[in-house]
């Protein structure tokens, strides 16, 4: 049970290596057959040096998915989860590589005598005190640790176990060590604290005057060549990019066609009479349907739309349909009337095979007779056995519901019974002892069974969709042919912009894989092949294609001019500002012609100035001005701006800037973790082929 709860709810369990039978399983993904054998073909990448092996990556990803599996509970696992939980032990990888060859240089450890201590001394792991806790106390019990400790030999898996949760705690502590070395070498002055606090509380009232960039047409400044290189080299690390793609593609949609819409209502038809003499429900819907059986008791007004009022009108056994509800075609059964109360108050002492094993049926009888028996209160017992922590909390109380909210043995023995009465009925989470302690109200309700057939395009469509895709593909020679056939067709082109090579979204498109990695193996102008995404078939052109390093100089040539040009203007500006020669903000507002703007309670720590958005150069320049004193020309985002500070507000001196202090480094240690991290990472130069794999 503590193994159980450390494995379910503790977020310190990383991803662990699989065993040699899964390395046999998955050794075919990356076998010969599959990857070139020699070299870098099976590496996923290289961090800091260090080769990924493909087999030893996947094997992660298997082990983590299995881990999901089990803390979910869920037997499947979607497209969508496998990528994030491939994402995240990625992720982890880096992190492991990078930090432990960090702190090996450095000698960080953590020793024997200290994960004793996490398990055993005074101030355990808060893990282990979650996992030793005793739910009827809420107290952590060190006996339990030292009992448990004596009982692991006996069960090599449960050891197993233990010692890998030794492991990653330990991993943790090494971490938090490392990054508290860190932390502890930040230190705010007094004076920094003080000049903070300042910043923070002596806001100006200034007034301004601006020259606007957009006050005068471009076509008034020449840019050249030259003026573009020029800054163009000076901003180099402006314009760096990563590797990205362009690409336009077309959807050829797989729809059912008429011939498979018939053929779905000839079936529904067919079978109509059969379910109207059915003698088993269940079983039938099962056999027929494309969803299982569930026919929940409902109130009128509950049903869907358009069985709601015609299954309130008739008598028991009547099939209503076939009737199309979007993508599909059902038949509706009435299969039950009865009436029963609107809602019920109940309680419940919930047991289960995870704590009791074999002995569970038995365990739930025998709590059942004491609490039928009236020999046990109820209320006590469900805070004592209750394995439902939420209730058990409330003595078994669940509070009202209505009819449906909960599962169906459970819901029948309130809605079916009367006020008073106690049943043990089994559901998919154990045994439960239920009292209804109350009901309210009393109406009909009426069960519908529901066989449902999906309007699925049969191959005959699908072959038909994918010869109009490949003949649209043949028939593309270009990025211009491409365009043309579109309109030709009257197709609907969409674009997909700035891909990256491990992209696994594009809008409009389910599991775009194989689009990103066409665009990234083609050639500009390249058409891909015609790539198949379950009910819809796409064909690709590649439009652009950007490579890491700089963006280079004429992919981005109107945005730099449009720069070089705000440059001009701002140095006409600042000359026309000094030829102004004023010396009062009124009397340079009048040589300008400008109006003077008036902004009050300007901050040193303020993002933005109201009714000028984000000014960085005059937040900054109003900060040191000294009042009454006129600026010179400050070359801001949206024009050049020359200002004077008509007053600020006067900081009270404090005794101490120590609180200051204190949220300075707390603000700095909060960004330790992430940014020492993507350091790490950015050294360690990581080069990352997963895109030829997945």
């Amino acid at each position: 049970m503590v193994i159980g709860k450390i494995r379910e709810k503790s977020t310190l369990l990383l991803i662990m290596i699989g065993g040699a039978l899964l390395a046999f399983i998955l050794g075919d993904l990356f076998s010969s057959s599959n990857f070139l054998v020699s070299g870098s073909q099976t590496e996923i990448g290289v961090v800091a040096g260090e080769a990924i092996e493909g087999r030893d990556f996947e094997a992660r990803v298997q082990q983590a998915i299995d881990n999901y599996k089990a803390q979910s509970g869920q037997t499947n696992v979607n497209a969508t989860t496998t990528d994030q939980l491939r994402e995240q032990t990625w992720n982890q990888l880096l992190r492991d590589i990078v930090m432990d060859r960090e702190m090996e240089e450095l000698g960080v450890t953590v020793t024997a005598d200290e994960i004793y201590d996490m398990v055993q001394g005074n101030k355990p792991h808060p893990q282990v005190v979650q996992a030793f806790t005793d739910p009827n106390t809420g107290q952590f019990d060190n006996a339990q640790v030292f009992a448990f400790l004596q009982r692991m030999d006996d069960d090599p898996e449960t050891k197993a176990r233990w010692v890998r949760f030794e492991h990653d705690i330990a991993k943790l502590r090494r971490s938090e060590k490392y990054f508290n070395l860190i932390k502890k070498g930040l230190y705010t002055t007094s004076q920094e604290a003080g000049n903070d606090y300042a910043a923070k509380n002596s806001p100006a009232n200034i007034r301004l005057v601006v020259k606007r960039y957009a006050s005068v047409a471009d076509d008034e400044f020449t840019v050249t060549d030259e003026d573009v290189k020029k800054y163009y080299n000076a901003n180099l690390k402006k314009y760096e990019q990563e590797a990205s793609r362009d690409v336009e593609f077309v959807t050829f949609n797989v729809d059912p066609s008429k011939e498979d819409i018939e053929k779905v209502q000839h079936w529904a038809e067919g079978v109509k009479g059969e379910f109207e003499t059915a003698e088993n429900d269940t079983l039938f819907v099962n056999r027929e349907s494309d969803v299982k059986f569930n026919a929940m008791w409902t109130a009128k007004g509950s049903l869907a739309v358009n069985i709601d009022s015609v299954m309130f009108h008739a008598p028991k056994g009547y099939v209503h349909g076939p009737y199309r509800d979007g993508k599909a075609l059902k038949l509706a059964k009435l299969i039950g009337v009865k009436m029963s109360p609107d809602s019920v108050k109940a309680r419940h002492i919930l047991i289960t095979p995870n704590k009791y094993g074999p002995q569970t049926k038995t365990t739930a009888d025998s709590i059942y007779e004491l609490v039928k028996s009236r020999k046990e209160d109820f209320a006590a017992l469900a805070g004592k056995v209750s394995e439902d922590p939420g209730s058990g909390a409330q003595g078994g109380d669940l509070g009202w519901f209505a009819e449906g909210q909960m599962v169906p043995s459970f819901n029948d023995a309130c809605f079916d019974g009367k006020k008073g009465d106690i049943k043990l009925v089994q559901s998919q989470f154990g045994f439960h002892i239920i009292e209804v302690l109350d009901q309210k109200g009393k109406s009909e309700k009426r069960a519908v069974a529901v066989i449902q057939r999906n309007i699925e395009p049969s191959s005959k469509t699908y072959q038909v969709v994918y010869g109009q895709a490949d003949e649209f593909a043949r028939a593309v020679k270009s990025v211009e042919s491409f365009d043309e056939l579109v309109n030709d067709k009257g197709l609907d082109k969409r674009l997909a912009p700035n891909l990256k090579e491990n992209d696994r979204t594009i809008a409009g498109l389910d599991s775009p894989r194989e689009v990103v990695r066409f665009a990234f193996n083609a050639k500009e102008g390249d058409v891909s092949k015609v790539i198949e995404m379950g009910n819809t078939f796409v064909v690709a052109v590649l439009t652009a294609i950007r490579d890491k390093g700089n963006t280079p100089m004429s992919d981005i040539r109107e945005e730099l001019e449009a720069e070089v040009r705000k440059e001009k203007k701002a140095e006409h500006f600042i000359r026309e500002f000094a030829a102004a020669n004023a010396t009062d903000i009124q009397a340079l507002a009048d040589k300008m012609n400008l109006p003077v703007e008036v902004k009050e309670n300007v901050s040193f720590s303020a993002a933005s100035i109201p009714g000028l958005g984000r000014e960085p150069e005059v937040i900054g320049t109003s900060s040191v001005l000294a009042p009454g004193k006129l600026s010179g020309p400050v070359k801001g985002q949206q024009g050049v701006f020359v200002m004077v500070v008509d007053g600020r507000a006067e900081t009270p001196a404090l005794d101490s800037y120590a609180a200051s202090a204190r949220t300075l480094n707390a603000s700095l240690s909060s960004r330790v973790d992430f940014e020492v991290l993507e350091a790490l990472k950015k050294k360690a130069d990581v080069k990352d082929n997963r895109s030829k794999f997945y």
